[in-house]
């Protein structure tokens, strides 16, 4: 008895060791990353700079569970998470164009054409070499205590709030100040201003400004080929000239009553600003303008268009030629919108914050009906998301994601959430070229294309089968057996 046993501790031992070396493995091969599937992922790279949508064939995607993600494209672009809210680096296609995101929204850094800036919450720097043209360009803030650098002209600055210093490009060109708001003094465009106990007493020249006021009390500005302002008890009594392209002239009795009138334009304020009735004159007769009151209630209308809003229970806005429209129901929850161009056809709707889709069409005189499809996007917020153009179908589930572009919230924290992915190519007939599937950041993955080509994953790849080209069936188990060599 006592030497079965042993026999069977020793055996039991031994399984126990094989699955743990087994475990081990298939752990260690997750967690090294394993290749995802691109089908279907034109505009999910998020590899996105200042406004680019980030519209790139992506050429490879790599993931190690939930907490790493690669995406490269092929131009070169590249992107790497590490989640939640630990690190991402962009590496754009555009040779020193680069953004590194550290515990978003705490810090981040990036380069673009010879400039460096970055930012650690509300303090900011940056640094622009501009040797070939006049100098290297730099800045400090450490809003809102100290500011320090040297302008675009060299010209080198330093303040520390409120003390005193001087600061160069925040606005004006150049702002002085000591014992803030005791003195400070500004310039812009050649004009100078000074202020003593800002903003009581201030003092304005140039070669076209002269201003001067005691606020509350009484001031005037006279700005040539322009203006003539003044006020005495702001806001109580305020009154304008105005010259030049629209001459005409405002007065105004606050809270009670104001008209203004000018060539183009004759209004009444009543209560200001919450009641006015504005109507055309001259060149623009059709104009009318209610609010009643301010800013619920709008009645406008003019030779282009027309506004009707009665927040928030419903708006609408359209042009008189049909080419755009919009409206909202119950502001912000739900809102439609049309555009119709020579160029373009877009719809979207939205049901905040559970729904939302748009419709991009380009025109296409070859293409059936005059339009070819560019994107179509729909969300139900947060089961899944779908986008797909002429050639691409993408589903993620779930999305968490409230918006269509992803942005530094999506890559370094929402994108982990993903559990479930299908991708889509087809081809100019629109029939299906490749479809793949993907759990739990590749746990699990199949997929099939053209004929009889198929494949199918489990533990990122610890064991696999796949059949090409109506082939011999090919299979790997923990990355070192197999026959798919």
């Amino acid at each position: 008895m006592h030497i079965n046993s042993g026999k069977t501790a020793s055996a039991g031992g031994l399984k126990a060791k094989a699955a743990a070396a087994i475990a081990c493995a298939m752990a260690a091969g997750f967690i090294c990353g394993c290749a995802s599937p691109p089908t279907g992922m034109a505009r999910d790279a998020h590899l996105t700079w200042k406004g680019d949508p980030g519209a790139r064939k992506i050429a490879q995607v790599r993931k190690a569970g939930p907490f790493w993600e690669q995406v490269s494209t092929a131009d070169g672009a590249r992107r790497e998470s590490w989640r939640p809210l630990l690190h991402t680096r962009i590496e754009a296609s555009e040779p020193g164009t680069a953004l590194s995101e550290w515990f978003w929204p705490i810090y981040s850094r990036s380069e673009r054409a010879g400039q460096t800036a970055w930012r650690f919450l509300v303090f900011s720097g940056m640094t622009k070499d501009e040797t070939q043209r006049t100098s290297v360009q730099e800045r400090t803030w450490l809003f809102p205590f100290w500011f320090s650098g040297t302008s675009k002209q060299g010209d080198d600055y330093a303040a520390l709030f409120p003390l005193g210093g001087s600061i160069r490009e925040m606005y004006y060109d150049k702002i002085s100040f000591a014992l803030f708001p005791a003195w400070v003094a500004w310039e812009r465009n050649g004009n100078r201003s000074w202020s003593v106990l800002w903003p009581v007493i201030q003092r304005q020249t140039g070669p076209r400004r002269d201003a001067i006021r005691i606020f509350p009390l009484w001031g005037r500005s006279h700005f040539e080929d322009h203006y003539d302002a003044s006020f005495v008890l702001w806001p109580l009594w305020t009154e304008s000239r105005r010259v030049g392209v629209n001459p005409g002239t405002e007065w105004m009795l606050w809270p009670l009553v104001g008209h203004a009138t000018s060539v183009n334009e004759s209004a009444w304020y009543f209560l200001p600003p919450f009641f006015s009735h504005a109507r055309g004159r001259g060149k623009t007769p059709m104009y009318r303008k209610t609010w009643a009151p301010w800013p619920l209630v709008l009645v406008a209308d003019d030779k282009t268009g027309h506004r009707r809003r009665f927040l928030p229970f419903w708006s609408h806005r359209w042009r008189s030629d049909g080419k755009a429209e919009t409206h909202t129901v119950m502001w912000p929850f739900w809102s439609d919108r049309k555009l119709d161009t020579d160029k373009w056809r877009k719809r979207e709707w939205t049901l905040f914050p559970v729904y939302h889709s748009s419709l991009s069409e380009k025109a296409d005189p070859g293409a059936e009906g005059g339009y070819s499809l560019q994107e179509r996007y729909t969300r139900v917020w947060p089961l899944w998301s779908r986008r797909y153009d002429d050639s691409r179908r993408f589903t993620k589930i779930p999305d968490f994601s409230l918006q269509k572009r992803a942005g530094p919230l999506e890559r370094n924290l929402l994108g982990m959430f993903t559990l479930y992915t299908r991708g889509e190519n087809t081809g100019a007939d629109g029939e299906k070229t490749r479809v793949d599937h993907e759990a739990l950041w590749g746990l699990w993955r199949s997929g099939h294309g053209d004929g009889d080509e198929w494949d199918w994953s489990l533990l990122g790849g610890f064991a696999a089968l796949s059949r090409k080209d109506g082939g011999p069936l090919k299979w790997r188990l923990q990355w070192l057996l197999g026959n798919d060599e």
